[in-house]
């Protein structure tokens, strides 16, 4: 298991690059998140599953070909795990990855997903939500007001779509932050204000 997780990680490290909003720092984030789920929630999770759908679940960002990311992430993770002959867990990698998506809207049928689209979702909300949002619209050619709608029409709304108690509690906390930004953000900059 170690050395297949190793080979997964290398192959997701080549693909991902350093962008803080999506990259490798996105990966790590997500699976400390989905460590802290885990133990908080007291869950009974395949962590090869789990680990592996982590590591793999945005590599479609940086693959070429138009597509959604998490459609093009889990035919690579097939693809991929076919080639190391870990066939016994591509179905439910596959469907974690699937899963994570906010867009997609694929439902989680499985824990490892639950857990996976949780964690990745916590990223995307409180100092490091609002970081990436940032820096993201920068890269796509966003202004700052652009990136904050997107904020209000999209980040505000995960804690409803999160699986778990724990997860949902530090969601609502976060959006609390995010808030408290957009609020500081028209104060400073009458943005918004009639």
């Amino acid at each position: 298991m170690d050395q297949l997780i190793r080979e997964i990680e290398a192959a997701a490290r080549r693909i991902m690059g350093e962008d803080p909003a999506h990259g490798w720092p996105h990966i790590v984030r997500v699976r400390r998140n989905a460590r802290m789920i885990v133990e908080a929630e007291d869950l009974e999770v395949d962590w090869l599953v789990l680990d592996a759908a982590i590591l793999l679940h945005d590599v479609g960002r940086n693959l070429p070909g138009e597509g959604h990311h998490a459609l093009k992430s889990a035919s690579y993770a097939r693809e991929l795990l076919a080639g190391l002959n870990a066939h016994g867990i591509i179905d439910r990698v596959e469907h974690a990855i699937k899963a994570h998506s906010y867009s997609l809207g694929v439902p989680a049928e499985t824990v490892e997903a639950k857990v996976l689209s949780d964690a990745d979702k916590l990223d995307a909300l409180g100092a490091i939500g609002v970081a990436r949002a940032f820096h993201h619209g920068c890269t796509v050619g966003r202004g700052f007001e652009t990136t904050i709608e997107h904020m209000l029409d999209k980040l505000v709304k995960l804690p409803r779509y999160m699986y778990f108690e724990h997860t949902r509690r530090i969601a609502a906390e976060r959006v609390e932050f995010i808030q408290l930004f957009i609020r500081q953000y028209r104060l400073e900059t009458g943005w918004g204000n009639p």
